[in-house]
């Protein structure tokens, strides 16, 4: 499974009308996800958006919910 799919997934999971939903994404990750989604990614650290979605680049094993969200 690619990580696309794993997002894709988490994605589907997670919506729950217009509730604003972010992910930490595995930094060893990051380029796969942004290659396979066509995402581009912006600020420090670096955050970019799949779907409506922000994802950010993190020291995390596997993709999960931003905390505070």
């Amino acid at each position: 499974m690619t990580i696309k799919d794993q997002a894709d997934q988490e994605i589907e999971a997670s919506r729950d009308g217009d509730v604003d939903i972010a992910f930490l994404l595995p930094e060893e990750r990051w380029d796969e996800f942004l290659s396979l989604t066509g995402a581009r990614p912006e600020g420090d650290p670096p955050e970019a958006t799949y779907r409506g979605v922000r994802f950010k680049r993190a020291p995390v094993t596997a993709i999960i919910h931003e905390e505070g969200f």
